[in-house]
């Protein structure tokens, strides 16, 4: 995981955009409705961590600080975009997604065994 060497499809970043990504993978992470559901003890980890940091911040207040370049953005409609701006699906339209492609590969394979069956068909 913290190999340097070049693979296939990889991308190569800084040691300290590697470690700003760590920071930042748990709130990424708690967003997820699958994420919570599986690991409520890290949820809970990034609670206790929040809450530290807002008791930190009304102690000590900070100047203005920008919006994280690497959170997701919302585009208006309650889709959320990634940091490249492709879509991200809510889970409902994948799983109708899913359903499509289910019914596009039955079709090709009822199509296909009726297409083999036909020499057999004839007398």
């Amino acid at each position: 995981m913290m190999d340097n060497s070049p693979t296939a499809g990889s991308v190569t970043t800084t040691a300290s955009e590697k470690q700003r990504l760590a920071k930042t993978s748990l709130a990424f992470n708690c967003k997820n409705a699958t994420f919570r559901k599986m690991f409520p003890e890290y949820v809970e980890k990034y609670n206790e961590q929040h809450l530290s940091e807002q008791a930190e911040a009304v102690v000590s207040p900070a100047p203005a600080q920008e919006a994280d370049p690497a959170a997701p953005k919302a585009d208006g409609v309650g889709n959320e975009l990634e940091e490249n701006g492709n879509k991200v699906e809510a889970p409902a339209q994948r799983r109708n997604n899913g359903r499509q492609s289910f019914l596009v590969w039955m079709l090709v394979v009822l199509f296909f065994g009726f297409a083999m069956a036909l020499p057999l068909l004839q007398p």
